[in-house]
């Protein structure tokens, strides 16, 4: 008897189900209404702009001029004549190495040398008076000459020992102390003039034929989000590298000082003339393992709005924006916010704001009747 009741309890369940079901489909308005709330999303038009063409490339900032400073000779360092981060003037001495020997043959040779012009003027004298030969004249020349070129060779000797700065800027961190042996190339410091700065960075092959010098250039850095330092190109490298790529350097005025040598910069080079293309919100196109896809915004009738994947090929982006390739017609109207909720053939509605373009109004459910 038990069992009897069971299987007529369980035929009643599947009935109840059977005409919940019929009722949803058979009305699908009511339903959309009532039970299951249609998905809202925000729309926007695919508008064709003038897309600024540029090319893109990271790279690195040098300074015009850094070097690192070194020594040319051996010795022990008797002076340090600056501290680290200071500004030096070009010709500044910097660091001093012990030049006492080379000082004393300086004076031995300086005596030589001015015993050497006494003895050629006597010399042109008694040549002169036919007392002298020209063999002797020409003996007292060479020996002047000698003596006047061994005391710029120590003279020389003495100047690279006296390390100065080759040109105003500021000097790094001191790797030196004072007593230290120096071998010949050890570094002392680096010494950076940083007024202006040079981004190096390599562009595709393809990009060679629309580079010209003086060509605009914007740079951004890590350090300074947001912030857009204006370049021009300086110089294109006339050989294409074994990674099909091209070397460019570009010239930054860094007047402000907020540059520095070393950084890692984001580069995009101008093209000259901006091309009308189409574009979409960035928002718009969705990314999957099958590629670049977005929900186009149809009117099935004079009530019904439904979506519809496409699949688009995407170019630049600028400004929040992207540009299509293929697969969008200008004024078509696209999905921005709210695609995750979305399938093929879904009902949406229209939302009356929409959270991530405050700025642009919403296009009416008339409008995109319309369209």
């Amino acid at each position: 008897m038990s069992s009897g009741i069971g299987k007529w309890a369980g035929v009643a369940v599947v009935l109840a189900v059977a005409a919940v079901a019929w009722l949803v489909w058979s009305r699908p308005g009511e339903a959309s209404g009532g039970g299951w709330p249609v998905a809202k999303v925000a729309l926007a038009k695919v508008e064709r702009t003038d897309a600024p063409r540029a090319f893109h490339g990271v790279g690195e900032l040098e300074a015009a001029r850094q070097v690192e400073l070194a020594s040319e000779v051996s010795g022990r360092v008797t002076r340090i004549a600056f501290s680290s981060g200071q500004r030096v003037a070009k010709g500044q001495l910097l660091a001093q190495i012990n030049d006492a020997p080379e000082q004393a043959e300086h004076l031995r040779l300086r005596a030589q040398l001015r015993n050497a012009e006494t003895i050629l003027t006597r010399t042109r004298q008694l040549r002169a008076d036919r007392v002298a030969t020209q063999e002797q004249l020409d003996n007292a020349t060479a020996t002047r000459d000698m003596a006047r070129g061994e005391l710029r060779r120590i003279e020389a000797v003495i100047a690279q020992k006296a390390i100065v700065a080759p040109f105003s800027g500021v000097i790094g961190i001191r790797r030196v102390h004072e007593g230290q042996y120096l071998n010949a190339g050890d570094g002392i410091a680096s010494l950076v003039d940083a007024d202006v700065l040079h981004a190096n960075f390599a562009l595709d092959e393809r990009a060679a034929p629309h580079l010209r010098d003086d060509q605009p250039v914007q740079v951004r850095a890590d350090a300074w989000p947001g912030r857009v330092f204006e370049a021009r190109v300086a110089a294109i490298d006339p050989l294409v590298s074994p990674s099909r790529t091209v070397r460019v350097q570009a010239r930054i005025p860094n007047t402000e000082g907020l540059l520095q040598a070393g950084m890692f910069a984001n580069v995009r080079v101008l093209r000259q003339e901006p091309a009308p293309v189409l574009t979409v919100p960035e928002t718009a196109v969705t990314y999957s393992a099958y590629g670049q896809t977005v929900f186009i915004a149809e009117r099935s009738g004079r009530e019904t709005l439904t979506v519809r994947r496409v699949a688009v090929k995407t170019g630049e982006r600028w400004q929040g924006r992207v540009e299509i390739e293929s697969g969008l017609q200008e004024g078509t109207q696209v999905v921005v916010s709210g695609q995750l909720r979305l399938s093929d053939g879904m009902q949406v509605e229209v939302a009356e704001r929409d959270a991530l373009h405050d700025e642009q109004p919403m296009p009416s459910g008339a409008e995109v009747a319309r369209s």
